[in-house]
């Protein structure tokens, strides 16, 4: 998971709407400022409906929060009209400024029709200056719904007349908040005349000018429920929002800005937001120290360091891109390379580009994932090592939601690890593939994740040797300038002390320059502090929407699942021992959560060579070494010993199995919009 410890807020910045890629919503809420909202709701803190009802409203409105940093915010109240066929009428001993039915509190614009950005602070003050409905009289206001829709109708029109620079592209929403069922104009007829229902005025926005309106029913009556979900299903939203409590009510805005999230400003983010592949060279060298003389301990060898930088506690995950961490902004992959036998050869996608796919990356990379006896006891125990690849999406834990990989270079041999080679092209080619078809898939209607001609790619690839003997120039630059000429940079990293010879070097300014159109030079990196410090440059060089900041991984793994994700537990500093206590108090031994004896293994055709007649599948040790072409000594070096896998990253575990209390996927979202500390995160029982 991420390491933000508030994400509550998105920040203190305000973006300007130029800086976003979309033109910010229009967001109004209506308020019923009726005398029925004085009833005693909170009876332990002594707060009234209305008094729960704006506290709520202010937190998710505050400065900072996602709408206020992302949408322009107004706020209307509204009561009845006492006398209809006169204008400027106002409620008998009310005092706050409901005249003909409405007061429109705060607007999106100013008097020289310039929109106000972030103005969730105009909406906190003017709540906090508004008296209690009648100082808390429980009669003397009603609830004409429809008087204050038709007014929001006048006021979206006359705003959209004062902005004819937006055209079609900016939207509209409403929040309407009611407790009760609604009134004729002058308060006094419960649910009449038929010509005062509201649906017919919110049916009408959303018909014709498809403007949704989402109802939140502060009720617990049946009537005045089944009122708010008429109205809100000719508003476009289905039903209203259950707020009957004030622990409903804080979850039941939590869901419209969830939804608002999802259906106005998501589709026009997604498609937008860049996509990631880091292409990891798996040649067994990754797992050898000392020039390639030996293999390496724990911490020790390239491939653990590699692992920690990409998703270590300052991974390429948590860097810091200006409007929150990386992974709250990007979709990332994880793919590697190796060598080209068995056919069609080692290169495998790990993991699909995706939103908050940190465990997902340590899980894939983790030597002890795919160390499962007998093929393999201890996973830095040095060769011969026959490694077992699983599919954590079919395996619990972790429990993943998107198939995720693992996988572990070859560890043939005898003294140091070796089978795996460097056929660079190979990676290459087949992240060049996938990008075609998830970008197609991304297109398809209903597709998870949209994509468009505005969408970004570029590719990492972090490699450690030289690909000599393995791939040519010509196929490693034709792959690089394919995808430099259909817009993808591919980025190059020469990680360790094997690529620090004047060939290494050149060959790596080479492929930096093939895939950059001959605008970049590689990224030197001896050892993981300054792999992780290549990582953070190159995301540096990059702009992000900071309109588009509304995902919050550290709360919310794997964001479309509606499960945890596997989290770090305490192990020792051997690794041999690993569990997870839930919150039921059950221990899992963490030797348990590699054993993929019966689920073992991928569709993928070059993970294995050889399958045991009880279906588990693995890649053979052998004696390969000197003639399957794998990295000899000297060929590409070690990656140093310093740095190393934090204490926390080999856990391979996760929340134990159970459908039936599923962490939800707005709870993320709901304490980014600045309604921390209301509600704890379920884990699975």
């Amino acid at each position: 998971m991420g390491s933000h410890e508030e994400p509550a807020l998105a920040g203190d910045d305000c973006p300007d709407e130029g800086m976003c890629t979309f033109k910010k919503p229009n967001v109004m809420f209506v308020m019923d400022y009726s005398t029925s909202m004085n009833e005693i709701w909170d009876v332990d803190n002594n707060l009234s409906r209305w008094q729960v009802t704006v506290a709520a409203v202010q937190q998710i409105t505050q400065p900072g929060s996602f709408l206020s940093q992302n949408t322009h915010l107004a706020l209307m109240r509204f009561g009845h009209d006492p006398a209809p066929a006169s204008e400027g009428t106002t409620i008998t001993n009310e005092t706050s400024g409901i005249v003909d039915g409405q007061s429109l509190d705060v607007q999106w614009d100013d008097d020289a029709n310039e929109y106000l950005p972030c103005n969730g602070a105009a909406i906190v003050e003017s709540l906090n200056n508004t008296v209690d409905p009648m100082l808390g009289s429980s009669v003397g206001i009603g609830t004409w719904t429809n008087g204050a829709m038709v007014a929001v109708g006048e006021e979206i029109a006359q705003t959209k007349a004062d902005h004819p620079d937006d055209g079609d592209e900016r939207a509209f929403v409403n929040v309407l908040l009611t407790d009760g069922a609604w009134t004729g104009v002058d308060g006094t007829t419960t649910l009449s005349p038929s010509t005062q229902n509201p649906a017919i005025t919110t049916g009408d926005l959303y018909d014709n000018q498809n403007i949704q309106t989402f109802v939140v029913a502060v009720a617990g009556d049946a009537d005045a429920e089944a009122a708010a979900d008429e109205t809100a299903a000719a508003g476009g939203t289905t039903e209203a929002i259950d707020g009957a409590t004030p622990e409903l009510l804080q979850q039941a805005l939590a869901d419209v800005v969830q939804n608002i999230i999802d259906s106005v400003v998501a589709p026009e983010c997604v498609g937008g937001l860049p996509r990631i592949m880091v292409l990891l060279d798996a040649s067994s060298s990754m797992l050898n120290i000392s020039g390639g003389t030996m293999y390496g301990a724990q911490g020790e060898t390239g491939w653990d360091q590699a692992r920690s930088a990409l998703s270590g506690e300052s991974s390429i995950f948590d860097i810091d891109v200006g409007i929150g961490a990386a992974e709250d902004v990007t979709h990332l992959g994880l793919s590697v390379f190796g060598h080209n036998d068995p056919s069609p050869g080692e290169q495998k996608l790990l993991v699909q580009y995706g939103p908050c796919m940190k465990d997902n990356f340590s899980w894939a990379l983790d030597p002890e994932t795919s160390c499962v006896e007998p093929g393999c006891s201890d996973p830095w125990g040095g060769p011969a090592i026959s490694w077992t690849f699983q599919d954590g999406s079919l395996v619990d834990p972790p429990g993943f939601d998107q198939e995720t990989i693992s996988h572990m270079p070859k560890c043939d041999g005898a003294t140091f690890c070796s089978g795996s080679g460097t056929y660079t092209h190979l990676g290459l080619q087949l992240i060049k593939e996938n990008q075609a078809t998830y970008h197609a898939d991304g297109q398809l209607d209903g597709a998870t994740y949209p994509t468009s001609d505005a969408t970004l790619y570029f590719n990492i690839l972090i490699t450690d040797g030289q690909y000599n003997g393995y791939s040519t120039d010509a196929q490693v630059q034709a792959e690089l300038e394919e995808m430099y000429d259909d817009g993808i940079i591919t980025y190059v990293i020469g990680f360790g002390d094997g690529v620090n010879t004047a060939a290494a070097q050149a060959q790596l300014e080479n492929m930096a320059g093939w895939g950059s159109g001959g605008n970049s030079s590689y990224y030197d990196a001896d050892n993981q502090d300054a792999l992780e410090t290549a990582l953070a440059e190159i995301f540096g060089g990059l702009e992000f929407d900071p309109c588009c900041a509304f995902n919050d991984c550290s709360e919310n793994p794997e964001p479309t699942t509606q499960e945890p994700d596997p989290v770090p537990s305490d192990e020792s500093d051997d690794g041999e021992e690993d569990t997870t206590t839930g919150d039921d108090g059950e221990t899992s031994d963490g030797e348990e959560s590699t054993s993929g004896d019966e689920e073992s293994g991928t569709e993928d055709e070059g993970d294995t060579t050889t399958t045991d007649e009880g279906g588990e599948t693995t890649t053979d040790g052998g004696d390969d070494v000197g003639d399957d072409g794998g990295d000899d000594v000297g060929d590409t070096g070690d990656t140093g010993g310093t740095g190393g896998i934090d204490e926390d990253d080999g856990c391979n575990c996760a929340a134990a199995d159970g459908d039936a209390d599923k962490t939800r996927g707005l709870l993320g979202t709901f304490l980014a919009l600045g309604l921390f500390g209301m509600v704890r995160r379920r884990r699975r029982d």
